[in-house]
């Protein structure tokens, strides 16, 4: 029977005896052949160690994707391939060993790395295939096979290290370049091409297409070293990266890469030298060097997008809980208005002696009902504002707005308060002619607030003076009082919601802390603004700033 595990959204079948898993190995081996022989036509060193192995990348990928079961077909096909090349059967049979043992140790190594993901969407595992598979696992095949054809004496003791070194080289590039092209395509996209992007696609290959004709047949000199043909292909890689993540960086990487293996092969291009392996050695080597970049490149485009993604989950998370707990405020605040508005009434039914005289303490008694209910009336108010703006349902209507007549009509409003407190209230009075561009109701809920908080804050036989002037097209309205101040660490704090001077549950000055929050808020969507300056002991004063409607 045939077993399937999930592995990074892929439906991948484990190995079992069965005609599925025959034909997996079969065609692996197949493909490994195919590849192998064509590596090895060339210019392999002692004729088995080539520079140009994609054999190492499609072991790696079969073994990723189909997991170590997948193994017999690697072995096969390489050895296979060694025979037909003239391996003596020991020295095919210890190169293929080398092969196969570099593919699972590769993909075990990769596989040990926590959340390796096979889309390489990520540095951690762009930075894994690269150490692990790409340099290090690498080392094995070259290894086992140089050793395999010295001891069967197809390579001499002098020909050791170069052998090892072409053989090393060629894994290595096939574990950069083959296996992400495959791993890449195999793996779903996290996010489909977009239609709007095929225009854009087609254009970045008729780019490819040109500089390639540019750099590989035409002679032209530009000087700067006959490696500066090659980087006019850089922009065109970093635009396929950024554009179309990991697919686009590998895609467009190993195409570049078949088309100048070709025009090297041919004796076209940068990197031309006295002898095709040579050539092939500086080839390989730049278009190591490019892979790596451009797959980090990918990589860190594919994070970013991630990142971007996260972010504007969480801002749309956020938004709509800020919006439900708003529309919460909003409900709760009406419902707690209904029963407060009805003790209200039943308080002045009470002291207007409708059912009966009352004596001092019960009329002290309805006073201090009817005091608590206004303040417990005008938080829920300042909760219901607060409410109303984070929803965004705070519509403002500016108009012009007599300054002088406004604040007329405030000392009426402040009179119990500034009586209670035994507090001076001086208003200076300003030119009647002028007017401010702004919403009449939300203007005096600002000003009520600013003054309320002065009255709170001022302990009694304090003053409070209010005042108005014109500077240039702006308003400014000056609240002043001799209040406790406020501390120069807190100063910016002032306006944060809910903050409180004070902690705890024995604070001495009540309130919720949204009161100049609500009002600031209000003043800045009038296209004003409120300032504060104060410090301990010397009192407050808070400068409203409002458009002039001249």
């Amino acid at each position: 029977m045939v077993t399937t595990e999930q592995v990074d959204g892929l439906t991948l079948r484990k190995a079992s005896i069965s005609v599925a898993y025959f034909a997996q190995v079969a065609a692996v081996a197949v493909v490994y052949v195919v590849a192998a022989r064509a590596g090895l036509t060339l210019d392999a060193v002692s004729g088995f160690a080539s520079l140009v192995w994609a054999p190492t990348g499609i072991a790696l990928a079969a073994v990723l994707l189909a997991g170590r079961g997948i193994w017999p077909g690697i072995f096969i096909g390489a050895l296979i391939a060694n025979l037909i090349t003239g391996a003596p059967a020991l020295a095919a049979t210890g190169i293929a060993a080398g092969n196969t043992l570099e593919a699972v140790a590769g993909a075990y190594a990769l596989r040990s790395v926590p959340g390796f993901r096979l889309r390489l969407d990520s540095l951690r595992d762009v930075f894994a295939l690269i150490v692990l598979a790409a340099l290090l696992s690498t080392m094995i095949s070259a290894t086992i096979g140089v050793s395999s054809l010295y001891f069967a004496g197809v390579t001499s003791r002098a020909n050791l290290a170069e052998t090892w070194r072409t053989w090393w080289i060629g894994d290595a590039i096939g574990a950069l370049l083959i296996a992400p092209l495959i791993l890449v395509w195999a793996a779903p996209p996290r996010t489909p091409l977009l239609t709007r992007r095929l225009g854009e696609a087609a254009l970045l290959v008729l780019s490819l297409l040109v500089a390639s004709l540019i750099v590989l047949t035409l002679s032209v000199s530009w000087g700067g070293g006959p490696l500066s043909h090659a980087y006019i292909f850089f922009p065109l890689l970093m635009w396929a990266a950024i554009r179309f993540g990991q697919r686009g960086a590998i895609t467009a990487t190993v195409s570049v890469s078949a088309i100048a293996i070709a025009g090297t092969v041919l004796g076209r291009g940068p990197f031309i030298q006295p002898t095709l392996h040579a050539s092939l050695l500086a080839l390989q080597t730049f278009m190591g060097i490019t892979g790596a970049t451009l797959l980090v490149l990918g990589a860190s485009s594919a994070e970013r997008e991630r990142s971007r993604d996260q972010l504007r989950a969480a801002r749309d998370i956020a938004r709509d809980a800020n919006r439900a707990k708003a529309e919460f405020l909003a409900v709760m605040s009406h419902e707690l208005r209904t029963p407060l508005n009805a003790i209200a009434g039943y308080a002045e039914l009470l002291s207007l002696g409708l059912s009966g005289p009352l004596n001092q303490k019960q009329s002290d008694a309805v006073t201090r009902i009817r005091t608590n209910q206004q303040h417990l009336l005008a938080l829920i108010d300042d909760v219901l504002s607060f409410a109303r703006i984070e929803a965004g349902n705070t519509p403002i209507k500016p108009a012009p707005v007599p300054v002088c007549e406004t604040l007329d009509s405030l000392e009426a409003l402040l009179r119990p308060d500034l009586a209670r407190q035994e507090l001076t209230y001086t208003w200076n009075g300003c030119d009647p002619t002028m007017m401010a561009q702004a919403d009449p109701i939300k203007l005096r809920q600002i000003l009520l607030n600013v003054l309320g908080n002065a009255i709170k804050f001022t302990p009694p036989g304090g003053s409070i003076e209010l005042s108005a002037r014109e500077s240039g097209d702006r308003i400014l309205i000056r609240v002043s009082d001799t209040g406790i101040g406020i501390p120069a660490e807190k100063i910016d704090r002032v306006f944060d919601p809910f903050f409180q001077g004070q902690t705890g549950t024995t604070r001495e000055y009540p309130g919720v802390g949204l009161g100049l929050s609500i009002s600031r808020d209000f003043a800045r969507a009038m296209g004003g603004d409120i300032h504060v300056e104060s410090a301990p002991k010397e009192g407050c004063v808070v400068t409203i700033d409002l458009p002039s409607a001249d």
